[in-house]
């Protein structure tokens, strides 16, 4: 049976249980599968997605919109799935093609039982920004593939029948946008080819950023088009059972891959590549919400939360899970939970709440964590970085820091609390916030939508460190953070003109984007601390053993031009064994993030562009003098714009910075406050406990712009490896330094207690 977009080949057994429908590379139809017919799976049917202008179709208008493709494609395979299991593979454009059916399929209630994604760029890579792609563009893809005689592409009238579709495609894919329309839950399995000189393996790695479900990194012997060079190993990556029991999407992905010859990597020999895991950190599968271990303890807390993969691709992470492991441990001592859905579908904000007892009056305590991570893709770590596993007397795994880490302690702490019967004067609400990290339902988006369900007195979250001397074992200092810096998305850009790679010249814009690059990356503002950074490098003075750095830091306060003080905080930073973290604490900062350009191997691009952020110290720098001292810097070698929120203009964008930078800092003369400092003075005696500037982002704001104080704490200790590792690979933190943090949170709300 056929349909107006799907052939099945002749000779196919009738009763096949699985339908595997192919969509080919660009410009090619179903014949690029011809080598898959007698390699299939006894059970498993061929379907073949057959798009106008090729093929059979040669006569009819090529199709040069997404969405019209897939809709067309998704009716045709509803109409010929019947009852069969159903396999969507996609082979370099296909595999865009194949997600956007999966899209519709899934959306109009009809399963699909695996994607796949061979040799493809993954949705991310593209934003519907292409500019109109010309015959002469389809003319150097072709010749670009080499799978095409050069003399025949000489010839007129094969040209006329092959250009038009490879056009068609590639005017498909430069107007797509695949960041339009909701991640799906759907197993997914990328396929890289080890010889591709078109799609790497980091570029298919990203698309575990792209499914819900199960994802799998597999490898094959081949290039580009491997589906028909090494077909057997093709249709092994794709439509190959799975294990009984599978490891976590992450752990697969996090060990790596490594071509063998002729083979697949199948899960297990991935899985063996990885660095040997504990036993006991075997990693739970994706709906596993329980939690057997002791609620009180931060480290198997830690290790559970870590387990779940909450990895935000930037449009709000899946959280429920952990919100219903979280729900089953309040719940089974005695407090009262709420789930909060979000219209994202998965993405849910937790809330406990410890009411306070007897004459209590005062406004609730918000312990605010985020139970959103960033991704753990675009690196290779040493460990899972969802396996939560403990090496060393350390803890590793995406959040152990930012911020699950912190969200133990403030659990561990709290049930203990519970367990112990305590009184408070004072409400306590435990918050997990679900879009801290990107994402439109964050915070500020409850308080919008649900005013009246957080009335909070006073609010912690992440914030302040603690620091130990030059020795790295003694603590010097501990911080609690009273105000946030807040950054400004910048984009450069540097143009010249496209051509062939077989002429290039000089000037081109990617050389032109690196030269910038590099002069910016030589920038320093001024060393311009603010009242908190002051407050808290005169007590760093006090507090350090090491008498050099205690000069430097008393010479950078005390100097009353800016030539001294941009020489002595430079020696600031020099002696410090935290460098970047003080830096940062002291000046406007500049951090590249991304860097694009191109789109076909034999093409020189003609623009070049690149994203960094500059962030702000409240009370220091103006963010426009900023913006015009770096536009003065590059001259006319590149443009520099600002990026707003859609529709903002520079202007207005530089305003809504600048009141985010006059939100007064928290008043540090609080009960809450004076109850931390305390804490401190408890659990490590002889440290000094100060207010402080914070060096990153939090969602405090809404909360400081209602005059809610906000306070910010990482309470354990740490080192300049794990600041490095905040947002990077093999993210940790040290077991015990986690379980003396929770007692200090302890100790904090033991302040709050009537009962004591």
């Amino acid at each position: 049976m056929n349909s107006a977009w799907l052939s099945v080949p002749d000779g196919q057994k009738p009763d096949t249980t699985t339908l595997a429908v192919c969509f080919a590379p660009t410009g090619a139809h179903g014949s690029t599968f011809a080598g898959w017919r007698d390699r299939l799976p006894e059970d498993t049917a061929l379907a073949l997605v057959l798009p106008p202008g090729r093929g059979t179709r040669v006569d009819e208008e090529p199709v040069t919109d997404m969405a019209v493709y897939a809709d067309a494609v998704a009716a045709g395979i509803r109409e010929l799935r019947g009852e069969r299991r159903l396999v969507l593979i996609g082979v370099s454009l296909g595999a865009l093609l194949a997600y956007e059916t999966c899209r519709r399929l899934l959306d109009s209630q009809v399963p699909v039982a695996r994607l796949c994604a061979v040799a493809g760029q993954c949705p991310g890579d593209f934003h519907g920004r292409g500019e109109e792609v010309t015959v002469e563009d389809a003319r150097a893809f072709v010749a670009g593939t080499g799978l095409t005689d050069p003399e025949l592409l000489a010839d007129p009238e094969f040209e006329e029948v092959l250009l038009p579709p490879v056009l068609a495609d590639l005017r498909l894919a430069a107007g797509y946008d695949g960041r339009r329309g909701a991640v799906p839950h759907v197993e997914l399995r990328a396929v890289w080819a080890t010889d591709d000189p078109h799609v790497p393996e980091v570029t298919v790695r990203r698309w575990a950023e792209w499914t819900r479900g199960e994802c799998t990194l597999a490898s094959v012997e081949g290039g580009h088009y491997a589906h028909q060079e090494n077909p057997a190993a093709v249709v092994s990556a794709c439509l190959g059972t799975l294990p009984a029991t599978r490891p976590s999407r992450r752990f697969v992905l996090g060990a790596g891959a490594t071509a063998v010859a002729s083979t697949v990597l199948g899960l297990g020999a991935v899985a063996s590549a990885a660095p040997a895991a504990r036993a006991d950190t075997a990693t739970p599968s994706k709906e596993d919400t329980s939690f057997d271990g002791d609620p009180t303890d931060p480290v198997a807390l830690a290790v559970a939360m870590i387990r779940q993969n909450t990895s935000n691709p930037g449009d709000g992470a899946v959280t429920l899970p952990l919100a219903r492991m979280l729900q089953d441990l309040f719940r089974s001592a005695g407090v009262g939970t709420e789930i909060v859905p979000t219209p994202k579908d998965g993405n849910v904000h937790f809330f406990a709440r410890v009411p306070g007892r007897g004459t209590a009056t005062k406004q609730p305590l918000v312990l605010l964590g985020h139970s959103d991570v960033v991704p753990a893709t675009g690196d290779r770590w040493e460990t899972d970085p969802f396996a939560g596993q403990i090496r060393d007397g350390k803890l590793y795994g995406r959040g152990a820091l930012d911020m699950k880490g912190v969200n133990a302690a403030f659990v561990a702490a709290l049930l203990r609390h519970v367990r112990e019967g305590a009184a408070f004067d004072r409400d306590i609400v435990f918050w997990s916030d679900c879009d801290e990290e990107q994402g439109p339902y964050g915070v500020r988006w409850l308080l919008t939508e649900h005013p009246g369900k957080v009335s909070a007195g006073a609010v912690i979250t992440e914030g302040g460190w603690v620091l130990n001397q030059r020795d790295g074992t003694t603590p010097m200092i501990a911080s609690l953070t009273c105000n946030d810096k807040r950054s400004l998305l910048l984009r450069l850009e540097t143009a010249s003109y496209a051509t062939h790679t077989s002429k290039p010249f000089s000037g081109q814009a990617v050389i032109r984007l690196g030269e910038v690059l590099d002069q910016l990356g030589q920038w320093r503002a001024h060393i311009r601390p603010n009242a908190l950074s002051r407050e808290y490098f005169t007590e760093l003075a006090g507090a350090t053993a090491d008498e050099a750095f205690a000069g430097a830091l008393r010479e950078m306060l005390d100097a009353r031009t800016d030539q001294r003080r941009n020489r002595a905080g430079e020696e600031v930073v020099r002696l410090s064994e935290t460098p970047e973290l003080h830096n940062a604490m002291l000046r406007t900062t500049l951090a590249f993030t991304a860097a694009r350009s191109g789109y076909y191997p034999s093409i020189v691009p003609g623009t070049a562009t690149a994203e960094f952020r500059a962030a702000f110290l409240p009370g220091a720098d103006d963010p426009g003098r900023v913006v015009a001292e770096l536009r003065s810097l590059i001259g006319n070698r590149a443009t520099l714009s600002v990026v707003g929120n859609p529709g903002e203009s520079e202007q207005e964008a530089l305003d809504r910075l600048r009141g985010y930078l006059a939100t007064p800092d928290s008043d540090h003369d609080t009960d809450v406050f004076h109850a931390w400092r305390s804490a401190v003075r408890r659990t490590h005696p002889g440290v000094r406990a100060t207010a402080c500037q914070f060096e990153a982002v939090t969602s405090a704001v809404p909360f400081r712009e209602q005059n809610v104080p906000v306070y910010g704490m990482y309470p354990f200790t740490v080192n300049r490896d794990m600041l490095k590792r905040m947002h990077g690979t093999d993210e940790h933190i040290g077991v015990e330094a986690l379980r003396q943090g929770t007692e200090t949170v302890y100790q904090l709300l033991a302040g709050l207690r009537t009962d004591a």
